[in-house]
């Protein structure tokens, strides 16, 4: 469920709010500028206002030209769709469609195949092999023809296999270069390829309609933005009044992302650049190396940490929504008011949304649907560990599955540790949240209802970030402990 309630209206109902200074005016409830921007004169405006942010943000080295394409497949009419689709496959050619050149290119001189191997020959076939893959699974799973009931295990099940199977001494020299292409041309498609399935077993398409979202042009991780095709149809403006208020939210939205842009970039130059704070990976090196700063030096860039990731999260996601919003696609942002959170499920759906739901679409449903159906509490806490643990490890896996082919599976596997712990006290802390959750009989004050919990829930993120560290093979989970121990005055 969405934090942030999305009423297309502009018009207040019921008593008139009071009025209230804000920093960004409402100007998606202005019935003038609303009415305004459905006209030629409107348009030409808001694209100026949109270039005009496109210049900000690229003054702080953020790029957001992918909104001049955005505006165009808005004002596309019958015709968005087909943009839609070009606009993401020009923007994937541009980035090389996402594949890890540099770990293959490493890897054919490992194997000895570097001369026997055309890279960009090979990169283009396995592209066609892969996108005919996708094509092909989205027919067989159509409604009334589902091949894979579980589509999710499946795709994992057979990544995870072929993965596996890259360590075999019999794939050695060319067979493991060729799978290793296969599978880093597919694994940044992976988790759009499994929205993909979900949706076609629901209601027909055309196959070049899920395709084009792919990691559509306005922005994705290997998180989806927007799912897949059904949810993203859910939030399309279907009408002028429609395309013009979520145009206006996502200027509106732009805008504040370039504020929490410029607020980012002023923390870090006072932070790290006038006080000379160091940044907290450094801390934990000094420590490591024996000569440990003080520890009001480590738990203010431990802190600093936390919101400098707050405020990066916010930017990231903010530019993507924004983008989608000027195409047309009234989407939820992707972190909104994380510190408001005042239970730790909460934060949780806060910060990362697109994520979470990623989480919760392909493991905490398909657990809780499945599993200890006559324990409700137990259910919930069960499938929350599944989403918050289980899942979020085999995603961060799968996203640096890299490691595999640099390290071997098994030091992969074992360099995984700390992250590993965050994930278990994040999936246990978030599922005694969820059960610990229950209607308030009556007001405990901003103090006590707001304020307290609302740092303690702070706190403990800021805490376990300490062990976050997905991308980080060489330390070991004992290591990043006796570090936040030392932070404690915990002596080991």
């Amino acid at each position: 469920m969405s934090v942030e309630s999305q009423p297309y209206g502009y018009a207040p109902s019921g008593l008139p709010a009071k009025p209230s200074w804000r920093l960004i005016p409402k100007i998606d409830r202005d019935p003038r500028l609303v009415a305004g921007v459905q006209d030629i004169g409107g348009r030409l405006l808001l694209c100026c206002a949109v270039g005009l942010l496109a210049v900000l943000f690229r003054q702080i080295g953020i790029d957001f030209s992918a909104a001049g394409l955005a505006l165009v497949c808005a004002y596309a009419g019958r015709y968005r769709r087909v943009l839609i689709l070009l606009a993401t496959l020009l923007l994937l050619y541009r980035s090389g469609f996402l594949i890890d050149r540099g770990f293959l290119e490493r890897l054919t001189i490992d194997e000895g195949v570097g001369d026997r191997i055309h890279q960009p020959l090979l990169e283009a076939v396995m592209l066609v092999v892969v996108f005919a893959l996708f094509a092909g699974l989205l027919i067989m799973q159509g409604p009334g023809t589902v091949v894979f009931r579980r589509p999710t295990l499946s795709l994992l099940l057979a990544f995870l296999a072929l993965v596996a199977l890259t360590q075999a001494t019999m794939m050695a020299g060319l067979p493991r270069v060729l799978l290793w292409s296969f599978l880093m041309t597919f694994q940044p498609y992976l988790w759009f390829l499994a929205y993909g399935l979900a949706d076609v077993g629901r209601k027909r398409s055309p196959v070049w309609r899920h395709l084009s979202v792919f990691h559509p042009f306005w922005g994705s991780s290997l998180t989806p933005f927007g799912k897949g095709l059904s949810y993203l149809d859910r939030f399309e403006a279907k009408t002028p009044e429609e395309l013009a208020v979520t145009q206006l939210k996502g200027v509106k939205l732009a805008v504040w992302i370039l504020v929490l842009a410029i607020v980012r970039v002023c923390l870090v130059e006072i932070v790290h650049g006038r006080l000379q704070l160091p940044m907290f990976d450094d801390n934990l090196l000094q420590y490591l190396a024996r000569h440990p700063w003080p520890r009001f030096v480590g738990w203010a860039s431990l802190v600093s940490f936390f919101v400098e990731d707050l405020l990066s999260m916010t930017v990231f996601g903010g530019v993507i929504i924004a983008t989608a919003r000027l195409a047309g696609f009234r989407l939820l942002r992707n972190t909104y008011r994380p510190l408001e959170s005042t239970t730790l499920a909460e934060f949780w759906n806060r910060y990362y949304f697109y994520y979470k739901e990623l989480l919760v679409d392909h493991f905490f449903y398909p657990t809780f649907v499945r599993c200890l159906r006559g324990h409700r509490r137990l259910r919930m806490f069960f499938a929350t560990f599944a989403a918050a643990c289980v899942g979020n490890l085999l995603f961060h896996f799968i996203r640096d599955i890299h490691f595999v082919g640099e390290m071997g599976l098994w030091r992969a596997v074992v360099g995984q540790q700390s992250h590993a712990f965050y994930t278990f006290v994040l999936a246990i802390s978030v599922g005694l949240s969820q059960m610990r959750r229950a209607p308030q009989l009556a007001p405990r004050g901003w103090l006590r209802g707001r304020l307290l919990p609302c740092l303690w829930v702070s706190s403990f993120f800021c805490l376990i970030h300490v062990f976050d560290a997905p991308l980080d093979r060489e330390h070991s989970l004992g290591q990043r402990a006796e570090f936040l121990f030392y932070l404690l005055g915990v002596s080991t």
